[in-house]
């Protein structure tokens, strides 16, 4: 492996990253989910002292998964990575886990848009090594580039005119209205017949415990809430839609593009690249009125694979 080798946690004292790991990555994350049962794994450039790959998993009985509970783990990595280090970093992990009792392995992956190179070869090499695909969802990012209404198509361009002149307005909403935020997204999915993922606890201690990255954003008649979103800052690059809903009784006014252009702004005005609208998905099928929606506002489709393992 020349200047390249592979170590399990601790990391080597010392040595930096040469990436940034996404937040449900990040160790502060991870241990709120599970304060115990994770194994981490690093190919590290001895050369340039520098972490070049990481890699999480948490360990229950015999199943190893990454995450555990967030939207995607895997492995990340550097742009400087050579192809045949990763290759052997996720052989290298495979092995070493099983030492540790695990009997079958399963990886959620970051959707493709988020780092296109390295989706390619993961999913190529999580293939070759043996992984079959356990599910497969569609998700949609907006590119940040030129103004939101360009991405748009001709209809809901329509609809975030008549929302703007119908006097609602945008607002990023403090972060001591989590609560607030997240009872009304509730509301509102119920009256669709959906259900949230996390409780208000859950949402609410991770919030408070990672300010930084949980944004909450609403959308206003006066002062009656329309339309919200809390969004997380996956990376210095992406901007995710996590939760958001609107009150059916303003469906006329579609508010969720209003919310969404405002979220575009915010994502622009601090340097990010994507708007990631989540997938699209009713019991691991695809719900195609919704990706239809996420496509007129300029959605570009990516792939999100979970790749599983069973370990002999």
């Amino acid at each position: 492996m020349g200047d390249y080798i592979f170590h399990e946690a601790p990391l080597p004292a010392d040595f930096t990253f040469d990436f940034e790991e996404s937040l449900f990555n990040t160790a502060a994350y991870r241990l709120m989910q599970f304060p115990q049962g994770w194994h981490s794994f690093y190919a590290v450039d001895r050369k340039q002292q520098t972490i070049v790959a990481s890699f999480h998993l948490h360990l229950a009985q015999d199943f190893a998964q990454s995450p555990a509970r967030a939207p995607f783990g895997s492995v990340e990595c550097a742009d400087s990575i050579p192809p045949v280090i990763l290759f052997q970093f996720i052989g290298f992990v495979d092995s070493r886990i099983k030492t540790f009792g695990a009997a079958r392995i399963q990886v959620k992956q970051p959707p493709a848009g988020y780092a296109p190179q390295h989706a390619a070869l993961l999913q190529t090499f999580f293939l070759n090594l043996g992984y079959t695909v356990v599910d497969a969802e569609v998700g949609t990012m907006i590119p940040i580039s030129q103004d939101f209404s360009t991405h748009l198509h001709t209809w809901e361009n329509r609809k975030l005119k008549q929302a703007q002149s119908s006097g609602l307005v945008f607002r990023q909403v403090a972060s001591a209205e989590i609560d607030a935020i997240y009872l009304f997204i509730l509301a509102c999915r119920k009256q669709k017949g959906y259900a949230l993922s996390m409780s208000l606890p859950e949402v609410r201690a991770v919030a408070e415990k990672l300010p930084q990255h949980y944004l909450l954003f609403g959308v206003y008649e006066a002062e009656i809430l329309v339309a919200a979103s809390i969004a997380i800052v996956v990376n210095k690059r992406v901007l995710y839609n996590f939760y958001s809903a609107h009150d059916n009784a303003f469906d006329h006014l579609s508010p969720v593009v209003l919310l969404l252009q405002g979220m575009y702004d915010y994502a622009a005005a601090h340097g990010m690249q994507h708007l990631d609208l989540g997938t699209s998905a009713i019991d691991g099928k695809p719900n195609f009125g919704l990706l239809d929606f996420k496509l007129r506002l300029g959605g570009v489709p990516s792939s999100k694979f979970t790749f599983q393992k069973i370990l002999v």
